[in-house]
């Protein structure tokens, strides 16, 4: 036994002990209240899955053109006398320019023509020129020949020596000559009076079609060449939507076949027909081009504009079951796999479980799933990538 005077010693001992352990189990357990984390509920968005059936016929894009287009030259050199005015959309008159309509025939621009009209005077002084030699040259036919007939006549009943005879002869013969030079001058003369007018007539640009100014690059007062272009037009009462197919797809289209053309800018679908497939492949991209012949007769389709369409008979698709791409995580139990989250309700909670599934192609915003899941089951479709497998989640509205 403990002496009685260490007693009360071994006492106070005790309780310092006790208050010395007791403290840290208080912090401890004070430590383990604060470090308790309630479960995070996460907000997401609910979709299905879906079932669709794609269309199955091929889709290509398509350019519209014009059906013709033409650079417009002057043959005639000289200076621009003037150019076709009309009246603006501001009531003012104005040279023509790109962007306006104009229709067949229309005097475009006109080189001088005093230079030209002065050579068709000369070239047509010549013809009256040649044609005055042409008389002259007959009268003396007409004379060379009465003398040469009676010379003939007396030579062959001796009355007239042959060195006579042969200068009477000579003097005709020349005369026919010189007949002959002189018509052959006159057709000459005219043919510089039709050159010369051809050119003359040559000075205008007229329109060879009605249609669109796409460009003028020529002034009043410019000078030109006999090369110069002074517009560009494009006919559109008539559009082509041109396309490129693969060989593999020449076997769906064909000359003369009809096919539907649908344009973003124009609300119905335009009937066309198939007029040009090429025969050789495109040696860079190795496709074919193809050209759908379109009326535009209010002329709503402008070249430029983009075009779809779709070639082959339409067969019957089988159905699709579809996700939004969204809605795709990688799978916690199999990293080189893929999954969803389906949504679950149990004790008035929802939860994610995560569903290992098998993808295919992609239709838009949504992919194909080939296995895992079923039509209508209600999954995450938005926020799945922050979940954790059998996580309570928040559904949006």
């Amino acid at each position: 036994m403990l002496p009685v005077l260490l007693r009360p010693c071994c006492s106070r001992l005790l309780r310092r002990l006790s208050a010395i352990l007791l403290v840290p189990m208080l912090l401890l357990i004070s430590c383990k209240k604060e470090t308790t984390i309630d479960p995070v509920i996460q907000t997401v968005r609910a979709g299905t899955v879906d079932q669709i059936s794609p269309d199955p016929t091929e889709r290509y894009s398509a350019t519209i053109s014009p059906i013709q287009t033409i650079d417009m030259a002057f043959k005639s050199a000289g200076l621009i006398d003037h150019v076709y005015q009309i009246r603006g959309a501001d009531g003012r008159t104005r040279d023509v320019q790109a962007g306006d309509l104009v229709t067949k025939g229309t005097e475009l621009a006109v080189v001088r023509a005093i230079d030209y009209e002065q050579r068709v005077q000369q070239a047509r002084t010549q013809v009256a020129q040649a044609e005055a030699q042409l008389a002259q040259a007959q009268a003396n036919l007409r004379e060379t020949e009465i003398e040469y007939t009676r010379a003939k006549t007396l030579s062959e009943s001796a009355s007239l020596v042959k060195p006579q005879y042969d200068q009477a002869k000579g003097r005709y013969e020349s005369a026919q000559a010189s007949v002959a030079g002189a018509q052959a001058a006159i057709a000459n003369a005219h043919t510089v009076v039709d050159q010369a007018t051809l050119s003359l007539g040559d000075t205008s640009l007229h329109a060879p079609f009605t249609g669109w100014i796409t460009a003028r690059n020529v002034e009043a007062g410019s000078l030109v060449g006999n090369s110069t272009v002074g517009f560009s037009m494009m006919d559109t009462h008539l559009v082509k939507a041109v396309f490129a197919v693969p060989d593999v797809s020449l076997k769906s289209v064909r000359l003369g076949q009809h096919q539907t053309i649908l344009l973003d800018a124009v609300r119905h679908p335009l009937p066309g027909v198939v007029t040009s497939i090429s025969p050789q492949a495109d040696p860079k991209g190795r496709v074919f081009l193809v050209e759908v012949t379109i009326d535009n007769p209010k002329e709503e389709v402008r070249p430029g504009m983009i075009g779809a369409l779709a070639l082959g008979a339409v067969r019957e698709a089988s159905p699709r079951l579809v996700v939004p791409l969204g809605a795709i995580v990688h799978s916690p139990a199999r990293p080189e796999g893929f999954a969803v989250y389906r949504i679950r309700s149990r004790d008035g909670k929802t939860y994610a479980e995560a569903q290992d599934i098998q993808i295919g192609n992609t239709y838009g915003n949504s992919i194909e799933v080939t296995a895992g899941v079923a039509a209508g089951d209600r999954i995450v479709a938005l926020g799945g990538s922050l979940l954790r497998n059998g996580q309570e989640v928040r559904l949006l509205p």
